[in-house]
């Protein structure tokens, strides 16, 4: 009997085949990304949305907002630590609420258990740095400090605005600070917000401390150790949760200390820098606990009329 043929598929129908199968591979890998990524945006707004329900707690219980620091003054210690730390009860963390030693600043011994602790609504799961220490916290004597590698903090992504400075690179009686909702030593009442709740900034994306990231990449190296007086001011910018987590906002044409351009979402994470790993722009927390979208192309005038508390700027909704 004849014997029935059988047809295979020839190289180029294979060679067909796998092309199309790398088409659509690489149709649906941005996809998959993308909707991995919105899915990060999404934890971070909510991150957001339950620090702006502790602020709130925190207020109906001390009658205002936090400050961005405690304990500043006698001994020259400085800063014991900053609103991060003051909110722990509130977002259900009592454990290392309890953990922390308020008769000590964080960057000492007696409080390495508490801001060792990696807090996931302090962090941006966008963020390529999740559970990286900043190592090298300074020990310090009087004001003084200096880098000691058995100290160390987990990071945070979310700071507060001390205020919007432009022009900042010029002499600092030249400087004018539209200073935002938080006072630095001071409770702040919710009336003292004149310009409405809605319309000022609570909190913001600063992401991916310590290392330096700018629009385009990482840089490869960390932000320089502080090895000096006033070591603590260096740390506002670091990004240890249990620090001070305040800067102002400025504006830049490129890096870190290339000030007053055009640029203030997403120039860069260096000191005063807004930056988000998501694209386009940033989550932002206002003080009436609603999150919104900055876009990197938003004017430097509507980012200081939405930092001060008190300016009195009209906001048109429809420039963000």
């Amino acid at each position: 009997m004849p014997r029935s043929s059988r047809r295979g598929f020839t190289l180029i129908e294979l060679l067909v085949v796998i092309a199309i199968i790398a088409v659509l591979i690489a149709l649906l890998l941005p996809a998959v990304q993308s909707a991995r990524e919105a899915a990060r945006r999404a934890q971070c707004s909510n991150n957001l949305k339950q620090i702006g329900i502790a602020f709130h707690n925190y207020a109906d219980v001390h009658n205002g907002f936090p400050p961005t620091s405690f304990a500043r003054g006698s001994g020259n210690l400085e800063m014991f630590g900053g609103w991060c730390v003051q909110l722990l009860g509130h977002i259900e963390q009592p454990a290392v609420y309890g953990a922390y030693n308020f008769s000590f600043g964080f960057h000492m011994e007696p409080n390495q258990t508490a801001v060792r602790t990696v807090i996931a609504t302090y962090v941006c799961p966008s963020s390529p740095r999740t559970t990286n220490p900043i190592n090298n916290v300074p020990r310090f004597q009087g004001s003084n400090g200096t880098p000691d590698p058995a100290l160390y903090a987990a990071a945070g992504d979310y700071f507060t605005a001390r205020s919007f400075v432009d022009p900042f690179n010029v002499p600092s009686a030249q400087q004018v600070e539209h200073f935002g909702a938080l006072h630095m030593t001071n409770h702040t009442p919710l009336a003292s917000i004149t310009d409405g709740l809605s319309n000022t900034l609570l909190a913001y994306e600063c992401a991916g401390k310590p290392d330096y990231y700018r629009r385009g990449g990482k840089l490869g190296f960390t932000f320089p150790q502080p090895t000096s007086s006033r070591a603590t001011d260096r740390w506002w910018a670091h990004g240890a949760w249990g620090g001070y987590m305040n800067m102002r906002i400025v504006s830049f044409t490129g890096d870190q200390y290339q000030y007053d351009g055009p640029c203030v979402i997403n120039c860069h994470n260096g000191w005063n820098g807004v930056f988000s790993f998501h694209p386009g722009g940033i989550d932002a927390l206002s003080c009436d606990g609603s999150v919104r979208f900055l876009k990197e192309s938003v004017a430097k005038s509507m980012v200081k009329a939405y930092v001060s508390r008190t300016g009195g700027e009209i906001q048109d909704a429809s420039e963000w």
